[in-house]
């Protein structure tokens, strides 16, 4: 959880930390697409259903270390709507246009806060290219032929209309704020081309040299082998299978030539595993969470995309750079049904607030330090959590489930026996796509 340093709360530092700023870069370099994003939402007020819809995407966007500027939370009552347009849409990174029906009146029409916006979007899109590629154009909902605003022309688009709001795309539209490409296959030989006695390899052999693999295909075999000769349920509590039976699911690689072998779901936090690794004991690191798993619990009917591994996690300790109190703890889990908090962590050891890691620098010892490339992101939580893990095309991995989910989750949490009828929910779920 980003934010400012609280009133008197106590400059720190570590033993021996180098506050030099000409101190060595870390091996834990940090590129373009983890440097902090800034992102204004340009909507319209078409109704309550939107309305939250679109609050719901920028809860999103900022469980997934994006800074949204959206009026419904950074504008109050009698403050100066078109200098929060002005100012959000100037300073942002990205701008993200919600295009509906209603929206492409008022553009088009000039009317509204719709049409004052157009007329700034319009100045910087056409100012540069390069601020052209700032405004990201989502389509939802729109029944005529004309999916944008004419001041869009025929630029591209994500649609996330219905069934279409899933969490792939949602993974592209953060792929796309954060500047990361698709990996582009390599290229092949030309077929016409003799092979001038050429020893063409096995297709299959020749992938799993490079470490290429269907993930589901994947997921379900390592799954096998982690839980061999398993029918139904099994729960696993001692630390050491924990490890040992994960380890076995996520040994290198884990990602194929741009796939990934595991996705983790939490309602409406859904994302892939690119990194999962063993710290210590019961401590583990997925991405940027560290979780001190409590227990696991595989679930297989012998259906590939069906398998699925259920994790608890114990609470842990705070880091201290917020002073967050008990009733601080309380008032997430009243909001989420889960406390945590997101830090940066400098040379593997000095925790920073999510605000510090940002702006790339942090004060230790009261000396101002540029932490530029010497700092990972981090998410602890500070009560008990609970996720799933599953392939990619696993029938959980739908938006329409993706709300039952998180209750389910929060549910037990609280203490409510509903695992079972989780599960069951879950297997009874349609195939994606169908």
């Amino acid at each position: 959880m980003g934010g400012e340093r609280l009133a008197g709360e106590v400059e720190r530092g570590l033993p021996g930390f180098n506050v030099s700023l000409s101190c060595p870069q870390s091996a834990l370099g940090v590129g373009k697409s983890n440097m902090k994003k800034r992102v204004f939402i340009s909507y319209s007020h078409d109704s309550q259903e939107h309305k939250s819809w679109v609050l719901g995407l920028a809860i999103f966007l900022r469980e997934n270390g994006i800074d949204v500027k959206l009026d419904q939370w950074d504008v109050g009552i009698g403050e100066d709507l078109p200098k929060f347009m002005e100012d959000s849409i100037r300073d942002s990174d990205r701008v993200i246009v919600i295009s509906t029906d209603k929206y492409i009146e008022k553009a088009n029409s000039g009317s509204g806060g719709v049409g004052y916006e157009k007329i700034i979007v319009s100045s910087e899109m056409f100012s540069s290219f390069n601020n052209r590629r700032k405004f990201i154009p989502i389509v939802r909902g729109v029944n005529g032929n004309n999916k944008l605003p004419t001041f869009f022309g025929s630029a591209l688009y994500l649609d996330l209309t219905g069934d279409l709001d899933e969490s792939v795309a949602r993974k592209r539209l953060v792929d796309t704020i954060f500047e990361i490409l698709p990996q582009k296959p390599v290229l092949g030989r030309v077929p016409f081309v003799p092979d001038n006695g050429y020893d063409v390899e096995n297709a299959s052999e020749k992938a799993a040299k490079v470490g290429l693999f269907d993930p589901d295909v994947e997921f379900d075999r390592r799954f096998s082998s982690a839980f061999p000769g398993l029918r139904g349920r099994e729960w696993v509590e001692n630390s050491e299978k924990i490890k040992e039976r994960l380890s076995i699911l996520f040994r290198d690689p884990i990602i194929s030539g741009g796939a990934h072998l595991a996705w983790w779901f939490r309602g409406h936090s859904n994302m892939h595993i690119f990194r999962f690794r063993h710290v210590e004991d019961r401590n583990f690191l997925m991405n940027e969470d560290e979780i001190n798993i409590s227990r696991i619990c595989a679930v297989n009917i012998d259906v590939p995309t069906r398998k699925f591994i259920y994790v608890e996690t114990n609470p842990d300790i705070a880091t201290g750079v917020y002073g967050h109190t008990e009733d601080d703890i309380q008032k997430m889990k009243d909001v989420f049904g889960y406390a945590y908090e997101e830090f940066g962590l400098v040379d593997g050891r000095l925790p920073i607030t999510r605000a510090e890691y940002d702006d790339g620098a942090a004060i230790v010892n009261g000396v101002p330090v540029d932490v530029t490339g010497r700092v990972e992101l981090r998410v602890r939580y500070l009560s008990p959590y609970n996720f799933i893990i599953a392939p990619h095309n696993s029938p959980i991995n739908q938006t329409k489930f993706d709300e039952k989910l998180n209750e389910y989750l929060n549910e037990i949490l609280n203490g409510k026996n509903l695992f079972d009828e989780m599960c069951d929910d879950i297997l009874s779920l349609r195939k994606r796509g169908h």
